[in-house]
C-alpha cells in the first residue's frame, strides 16, 4: 500500500471509533485519586479484590493513576469488592464496592498521613526507572536537584537526565538524543508551548510548586503524540486547594515570585496562580556588573471536579530578553502566550474515559542590534507562530485490553522576517494539521504490548501518511522487579524551526513550514533498556537507542557573519547508551547517570556549500556531546536538608578558524576608503574542533522555620562552587571565548501560609 493515502481513508480509519460501542468484557472500577490540598495524585496505586462472605477471594487486581489522577481496573465480574488506594506520604483509603452491570466509579480523596495511619513511605519509580524512553516525573523529584531558588524547577531536573544536552547555562533550549529544540513537543495541560525554557538555564515555565506531574519521552513515544520527531514533555499543572486559601512569596538573587491558591466552591472547584520575574539584571547593575538578562512568567489555572469528571482552564505567559554575551552586538527576546481548557470525564453508562482539550498558543520572537533592539526600535530578524488546536481521545477497557482512539486538528500560522545584511526575506505559512490515532494496551502475563498507529495529514497536500509505533514491557517478577522495555516507531514533523547552525549560542528560531522542494521531516526511533532493583532502596537502569531523521533543513554554511537564508536538506543520525543508579535509603538520596552519544549531520543533496572554504558532506553539530556524567545527592539531617549536584561533559564541537579576510563586492567600483567590504572567516570545515571539557559543582542547604501562622523556608548555596572557567561558546566571527557563570553564592527565602 502506498504511504500516501487519500482523504477518504481518514474517514475509514476514524470508523475504528465504533469499537467504543462494542460490548464490554466484564465491568470496571474507575475514578480519580485526589488530595484536597493538591488535586489529582499521579502514580497512586489502586487495588481491588473480590469479597465472599466478607473474605477476600480471587486475584488482586490493580492500576496506577495517570498524570490526571485517573485509573481504571477492568475485566471484573459482578459482585462485591474491597478497594484500596495508596500514595506516598498519605494515609491509605479503603472502601467496599458493589460492581453490577454498569461501570462503578470510586474517587477517593486521600488525607495527609497522621501518626497512627498506615502510610506508604516510598514511591515507585524515580530517575532510574525509565521504561521505553519514558521518564515519569513527580513534584518530589524536582526538589531533589539543587537550584538557586527555594523550590526546584523542571528545567534543572531535565538537565540531569542522560541524553539531554544544553550548550550552556544560558539560551533556553534542550537537545534530546540528537534532536533540536524545535523538534521537541512540549504540552501543558494538553496545550503546546513552543519555547518554555527561560534564558537563564535554571528556570522554565514550570516551577516545582505548579507541577502536578510530567511525562518525559526521550524517544519511542506512542501514537497519541504526533507532529514532532525527537521527544515529548507532557506537563500536567497542579490544581489549587479546594479547602482553604494559601499564599507564598519567594525572594532570591535570581527571581522573586508570588503564588496563591484556594477554593472557588469549597470541595469541588479551585484556583491557583503564580507570577515570577528575574532580578539578575538589576542586582548586577547595583554591584557594577553587566548581566543583560531578564525573564518572567505568570500562570493561572481554574479547576472544577466531580466524582466522574475533572475540567480546567488555564492561561500561561512567559517573556525573555537580553544578550547571552554582555559584549555582543545582538539582543533577543521571545514571548509565549498559551490559553487552553481540558475536560476528562468517565460518564455513567460508558465503560471508558473521554479526554477533550482545546487551546491557542502563540510565540513571538526576534533578534537584532542591541542598541536599537532593546529600545524597541526594530528587529533584524523576527518570527511569529500561532497554533489553534483541538484534540479528543476515548479510552475504553475491553476486559484486560485497553483501547485508545483519538483525533487532533490544528491550524498553524507562521510569519517571519529574516535579514542577512544584503537582503531581507519576509514570508509565512498556513499549516492545516490533523491526525487520528489508535493504540491497544495488551497484557500477556508479564508482557505488556502497546501497538499503535497514527494517521497524519500532510500539509499542502490532500494525502495522509501512516506512522506505526509499538512499545513493549516485560516484568517477569511483577511491578517491583526487573523490567525489560523497548520501543520503535515512525514519526513525521511538518513544522520547521530554522536556526543558525554556525552560532551555537543563538536562541533565535525562525518557524515556518517545509521549505520549497522539501518533504516533512521523517524519523525512525529504536530503543531498548532494562531496569532492576538491587536490594532495598537501590535501582539501576540502562538504555540504548538509535534514531535517524531525514528531511532536516539546515542553513547552508557561509563565511559571512550574517544569518544564512538558504537551507539544504540533511540527515541526522544519532545513537547512544546510558546507565543510571538511584539510591533511596532513609534520609539519603543519591542519583548518578552516565551517557554516551553521537550525532552526525549528512547532506542529502550533495555537499554542504561553504563560500570561502572547502565543500563537505558531513559534520557533528554543536550539541554533539560524547560523554556526560550527572550526580545528585540529597541528605536530610533533622530539619536541615543538604544537596549537591556535579556535572561533567566532554567538549562540544566548535568551528576552528584559520584566519580572516575582507571581501570586496564584485560589482561596481568599490570605494575602499569608506566601504571596504564585508568580513569573512576562513575555515576548512565547520565544527572541526572540540571545546574543553565542562564540569561544575552546585551545593545547597535549606531548612524550614515556623513564623507565627506561616513557614519560612531558607536555602543557601552556590552555583559553580569551585569557580571553574567553563566555556559557554567560542565566537568564531570575533575570535574570542565566552564563559559560563562563575562562582555565584546565593540566599533564597520563601514565606508561605499554612
Amino acid at each position: 500500500m502506498s504511504p500516501a493515502l487519500r482523504p477518504w481513508t481518514l474517514l475509514a480509519a476514524l470508523m475504528t471509533v465504533v469499537v467504543g460501542a462494542a460490548p464490554a468484557f466484564g465491568q470496571s472500577v474507575r475514578g480519580f485519586v485526589t488530595a484536597a490540598e493538591r488535586g489529582p495524585l499521579a502514580g497512586a496505586n489502586v487495588a481491588v479484590q473480590r469479597l465472599a462472605e466478607a473474605e477476600a477471594v480471587g486475584p488482586l487486581r490493580g492500576a496506577v493513576t495517570d498524570a490526571q489522577g485517573f485509573y481504571e481496573v477492568g475485566g471484573l465480574e459482578p459482585g462485591r469488592y474491597a478497594a484500596r488506594a495508596t500514595y506516598v506520604g498519605y494515609a491509605a483509603a479503603y472502601d467496599t464496592l458493589t460492581v453490577a452491570t454498569e461501570p462503578t466509579t470510586w474517587s477517593p480523596e486521600l488525607a495527609a498521613a497522621g501518626a497512627l495511619d498506615e502510610v506508604v513511605v516510598q514511591a515507585a519509580g524515580g530517575a532510574a526507572d525509565v521504561s521505553g524512553g519514558l521518564q515519569r516525573i513527580r513534584p518530589a523529584d524536582l526538589g531533589r536537584i539543587p537550584s538557586p531558588d527555594v523550590a526546584g524547577d523542571l528545567a534543572v531536573y531535565l538537565q540531569t537526565l542522560p541524553g539531554v544536552v544544553t550548550v550552556g547555562d544560558r539560551g533556553g533550549g534542550l537537545f534530546v538524543r540528537g534532536g533540536t529544540p524545535s523538534q521537541n513537543l512540549v504540552l501543558v495541560d494538553g496545550a503546546p508551548i513552543f519555547q518554555p525554557f527561560h534564558v537563564v538555564g535554571f528556570f522554565s515555565a514550570f516551577p516545582e510548586d505548579m507541577v502536578g506531574a510530567a511525562d518525559f519521552y526521550a524517544g519511542g513515544f506512542g501514537a497519541r503524540y504526533t507532529g514532532r520527531v525527537s521527544s515529548v514533555l507532557d506537563v500536567t499543572l497542579r490544581e489549587g486547594s479546594t479547602e482553604r486559601l494559601q499564599a507564598a512569596g519567594t525572594a532570591g538573587p535570581f527571581v522573586v515570585s508570588a503564588q496563591g491558591e484556594g477554593p472557588l466552591v469549597r470541595g469541588t472547584s479551585s484556583w491557583i496562580a503564580s507570577a515570577r520575574t528575574s532580578v539578575v539584571e538589576p542586582l548586577a547593575d547595583a554591584i557594577g556588573q553587566d548581566v543583560p538578562l531578564q525573564f518572567s512568567d505568570a500562570l493561572v489555572k481554574v479547576s472544577t471536579a466531580s466524582a466522574a469528571s475533572r475540567c480546567s482552564a488555564m492561561g500561561l505567559t512567559t517573556y525573555d530578553r537580553g544578550r547571552l554575551d554582555a559584549d555582543s552586538d545582538d539582543a533577543f527576546e521571545w514571548r509565549n502566550l498559551v490559553v487552553g481548557g481540558r475536560c476528562i470525564s468517565a460518564p455513567s453508562g460508558l465503560d471508558g474515559r473521554i479526554d477533550v482539550a482545546a487551546s491557542v498558543s502563540h510565540l513571538d520572537s526576534g533578534i537584532g542590534p542591541a542598541d536599537d533592539f532593546l529600545r524597541g526600535e526594530g528587529r533584524e530578524r523576527s518570527s511569529r507562530l500561532t497554533e489553534g488546536r483541538f484534540s479528543s481521545e476515548l479510552t475504553r477497557s475491553l476486559g484486560r485490553v485497553r483501547l485508545r482512539t483519538g483525533v487532533r486538528a490544528s491550524l498553524i500560522v507562521t510569519a517571519f522576517r529574516l535579514g542577512d545584511g544584503t537582503s531581507t526575506r519576509e514570508d509565512g505559512d498556513f499549516l492545516l494539521g490533523g491526525a487520528a490515532h489508535t493504540e491497544l494496551d495488551l497484557t500477556f502475563g508479564p508482557l505488556e504490548l502497546t501497538p499503535g498507529v497514527a494517521l497524519s495529514l500532510k500539509p499542502f497536500d490532500d494525502a495522509f501518511v501512516l506512522e506505526p509505533r509499538i512499545r513493549a514491557s516485560l516484568k517477569p517478577s511483577g511491578v517491583r522487579g526487573p523490567e525489560i522495555s523497548a520501543a520503535a516507531g515512525l514519526y513525521r514533523q511538518s513544522l520547521v524551526g530554522l536556526i543558525d547552525e554556525r552560532d551555537a549560542a543563538s536562541p533565535f528560531i525562525a518557524w515556518t513550514g517545509p521549505p520549497a522542494d522539501f518533504d516533512a521531516q521523517k524519523a525512525v526511533h529504536l530503543l531498548a533498556g532494562v531496569t532492576t532493583p538491587l536490594g532495598a532502596g537501590v535501582r539501576v537502569g540502562a538504555e540504548a537507542y538509535a534514531r535517524r531523521i531525514d528531511g532536516l533543513p539546515v542553513p547552508i554554511w557561509s563565511a559571512r557573519t550574517q544569518f544564512t537564508l538558504i537551507p539544504t536538506e540533511a540527515r541526522s543520525t544519532s545513537y547512544g547508551a546510558d546507565a543510571r543508579v538511584e539510591v533511596q535509603r532513609g534520609p539519603l538520596y543519591v542519583y548518578t547517570a552516565y551517557a554516551y552519544a553521537m550525532t552526525e549531520y549528512t547532506s542529502l543533496r550533495g555537499p554542504f556549500l561553504v563560500r570561502g572554504g572547502s565543500p563537505f558532506d558531513a559534520y557533528h553539530p554543536a550539541h554533539d556531546r560524547r560523554h556526560q556524567i550527572q550526580t545528585a545527592v540529597q541528605l536530610t539531617l533533622g530539619e536541615v536538608e543538604i544537596g549537591g549536584r556535579w556535572q561533567f561533559g566532554t567538549g562540544l564541537p566548535y568551528t576552528r578558524p584559520y584566519g580572516f579576510d575582507v571581501v570586496v563586492p564584485p560589482f561596481g567600483l568599490p570605494e575602499v576608503t569608506t566601504s571596504p567590504g564585508f568580513p569573512r572567516v576562513v575555515f576548512e570545515q565547520p565544527f572541526n574542533g572540540r571545546l574543553p571539557a565542562y564540569h561544575r559543582l552546585d551545593l545547597s542547604a535549606g531548612t524550614a522555620l515556623a513564623v507565627g501562622k506561616a513557614d519560612l523556608d531558607v536555602r543557601v548555596g552556590a552555583v559553580n562552587t569551585y569557580n571553574r572557567d567553563n566555556v559557554f561558546y567560542y565566537d568564531v566571527f570575533r575570535g574570542r571565548r565566552v564563559n559560563q557563570l562563575p562562582l555565584v553564592p546565593y540566599v533564597s527565602a520563601r514565606l508561605r501560609t499554612r
